[in-house]
């Protein structure tokens, strides 16, 4: 047999394709299709999913057509397998059928667009260097740290730290808040942070390769107001929910565990500038780390709640929901699951609440402060003025995002 007939009657999968497991996105179930050649990452339905999974060069189109017809309850036509094929032929995924043209043409495109995401005015992504390798190789040393046997006593640690900070609040404030700070004091405090921050992204990173992702990028990125390392960790959408939440919230556990040393000098230190500088990492450090859980901003803790709950994407399919939810009542959000509808219902009342309180207390602060300054009135002036600048950049970023192109497999009828 050919390798042209093999390719037709016992299908494969290219090498480098990975698929991962289901996540709600809306009422929807999908599933991600990572080709590690071209970049690409698509998105399919649990029926593509079942035929792409056997398509391992063992069976024969009858064989998984067979299995298709035993699980769904519905036997492929030709026009579906014509579609189906179709699909893998665009995206190259198949086995013995690619063109080497059309690899290059896909690569270039994945580039071009991981570009154009990295550009935007509140926020920007800056590639430094690609880790994998790196991160390939310190593995093995680092084994012994995603045992239970290490995990445990270190969550205790991170847990006793909190509660040290906590315990002494006042005390740790008054310490950050009196005094003046010796230009050397606040610069170490600065290069320890971005160190801290550093070693964040890279537990993201080692707990990804751990997993059995690949790790293609760590560089520095713009998020308005801040400047801050990243590591992009793509393939965790090939995990199971458990192993997405443990990515996640790696970068946290150890930006916590970092202030372990901290707090043994800020309790046992005598009074100085290294006692000062270890209750300023502790108490600003455990802000960061709170800040990070919180699971109305995009960070840490929203995507642990994201992947514990198995949705794809918890804010953006929210959003969706209540959308026509106010749209057409709840006939339109009839498609969706009992569980799902409970969730966006939950989470968007919850960022509603959130974000006007957070937006009371900005707005209350800042004119009080700008009052004191310039005047009532002129305060006011301010304020819209910074309203309608926020307003136009929100509305210039949500149709950026309703223009980016997605990547979706081709279809197999119900």
């Amino acid at each position: 047999m050919t390798t042209v007939d093999a390719t037709w009657t016992r299908p494969r999968l290219r090498d480098g394709v990975a698929l991962g497991p289901g996540q709600w996105r809306g009422e929807k179930l999908v599933h991600h299709v990572r080709d590690a050649e071209t970049g690409w990452f698509y998105r399919v339905g649990p029926r593509e999913h079942f035929l792409l999974s056997r398509m391992d060069g063992t069976r024969t189109l009858d064989d998984i057509a067979a299995e298709y017809a035993a699980t769904f309850k519905r036997r492929l036509g030709p026009e579906n397998w014509q579609q189906l094929f179709g699909m893998l032929h665009r995206r190259q995924l198949l086995d013995g059928a690619t063109d080497p043209g059309e690899i290059a043409r896909l690569t270039a495109s994945a580039a071009e667009g991981a570009a154009k995401a990295r550009r935007g005015p509140l926020s920007a992504r800056w590639p430094l260097f690609d880790p994998d390798a790196l991160f390939t190789r310190l593995l093995p040393r680092l084994g012994p740290l995603f045992s239970w046997w290490f995990v445990l006593p270190a969550l205790l640690a991170v847990l006793v730290v909190t509660g040290y900070v906590v315990a002494h609040l006042p005390d740790l404030l008054t310490g950050v808040g009196g005094g003046h700070r010796p230009l050397a004091a606040i610069v170490a405090a600065v290069v320890i942070t971005w160190l801290i921050v550093f070693l964040h992204e890279c537990a993201h990173g080692l707990t990804c390769r751990h997993f059995g992702g690949r790790v293609s990028e760590i560089g520095v990125m713009w998020r308005f107001p801040l400047l801050a390392p990243y590591c992009k960790v793509d393939d965790i959408v090939l995990f199971t929910p458990r192993r997405r939440v443990a990515t996640a919230f790696a970068g946290v556990f150890v930006s916590m565990l970092a202030l372990v040393p901290f707090a043994a000098i800020r309790a046992w230190a005598g009074p100085g500038a290294l006692r000062d500088l270890a209750g300023t990492m502790l108490l600003f450090g455990t802000a960061t780390a709170a800040l990070n859980l919180v699971p109305f901003l995009r960070l840490d803790g929203y995507h642990m709640l994201s992947h514990a709950l198995n949705l794809a994407d918890l804010r953006a399919d929210t959003y969706r929901f209540w959308g026509r939810l106010l749209r057409g009542g709840r006939r339109a959000t009839a498609g969706y699951r009992r569980r799902e509808r409970l969730i966006y219902t939950g989470y968007g009342v919850a960022s509603a609440v959130f974000a006007v309180t957070v937006l009371i207390l900005l707005v209350r602060f800042w004119y009080d402060s700008l009052a004191r300054w310039i005047g009532p009135g002129w305060a006011v002036t301010v304020l819209v003025v910074e309203a309608v600048v926020l307003l136009a950049l929100a509305g210039y970023v949500a149709r950026r995002r309703r223009r980016a192109p997605t990547a979706d497999g081709g279809s197999v009828p119900a």
